[in-house]
């Protein structure tokens, strides 16, 4: 249920899930909070006034502390797999350009596969990751007819067997950053995460319902804000932990600008 929650925020447009987040979280603790002052006095709340200050300062302290932590680790892991993605599309580039120093008919088809795969990820992979369905197996293909044609070349000299060695080598870290990419599209925080963001949120609304404010208008003032920036950051920590999906997902640009820097380089075109 909260997968399939976190997913639809993402899939709408942002300014719609900041509003949301901001006046539905803002409504709802406003509209807890007119619930409480109907079942519990204000003159039995306003006794304990000092005593819920002070817990609350406390309960208040340790739910910063967990979301400031979570928001900056999901912050971190979507800057990462926007890096992640860039070396992806760095890697073949190399590889790319690297085929200049392999006999001719072989760097034709070595530059046909890389370009394929380009187009592959482009126009095939990246909306099945916005969709949470990543796996796609033509480029797994694509990329293994390019290991097997590269490793069956039998150089015949020192310069071209370095080469091979090291496009071999630059190959295997195009598939670890590849199998990243799927593992960030598939993974997320832990359903145990979700439910202490939450349940943390809603004890420490709670807690600013005991408060005895002298004017009920200005006490659902301070707890709406309160609620609406708790959403608000709640918000932030949906749209980073799903890096593919949405407005805000991370850019396939450093592949459509790979695809169109092959088409400027003076190499024999793939396909030709």
């Amino acid at each position: 249920m909260l997968t399939a929650l976190t997913q639809w925020l993402c899939l709408i447009p942002t300014t719609w899930a900041v509003c949301i987040a901001v006046f539905g979280a803002g409504a709802l603790s406003v509209s807890g909070l007119l619930v409480f002052h109907a079942v519990v006095p204000h003159k039995l709340r306003s006794l304990h006034n000092d005593l819920a200050g002070f817990v609350l300062a406390i309960v208040g302290v340790i739910y910063a502390v967990l979301l400031a932590f979570i928001a900056v680790a999901v912050w971190q892991n979507y800057t990462d797999v926007d890096s992640l993605v860039q070396t992806e599309a760095n890697l073949v580039d190399d590889l790319y350009r690297d085929t200049v120093s392999l006999p001719p008919d072989l760097a034709v088809q070595l530059r046909k596969d890389l370009f394929d795969y380009t187009e592959t990820v482009v126009q095939k992979e990246w909306p099945r990751m916005e969709q949470s369905m990543p796996s796609h197996l033509k480029g797994w293909r694509i990329l293994d007819s390019f290991h097997l044609s590269l490793a069956k070349l039998k150089p015949q000299d020192g310069p071209t067997l370095a080469m091979q060695t090291a496009m071999l080598g630059t190959l295997d870290k195009l598939y670890d950053a590849r199998r990243g990419r799927f593992h960030a599209a598939s993974g997320g925080l832990p359903d145990i995460v979700w439910w202490n963001l939450l349940v943390g949120a809603a004890i420490l609304i709670l807690f600013s319902y005991l408060f005895g404010a002298p004017r009920l208008a200005m006490h659902a003032v301070m707890v709406g804000l309160l609620g609406s920036t708790i959403g608000l950051v709640l918000m932030l920590v949906v749209l980073l932990d799903n890096p593919f999906l949405g407005r805000s997902h991370v850019s396939v640009e450093p592949f459509q600008a790979l695809t169109m820097a092959v088409e400027t380089m003076d190499y024999p075109k793939p396909g030709k």
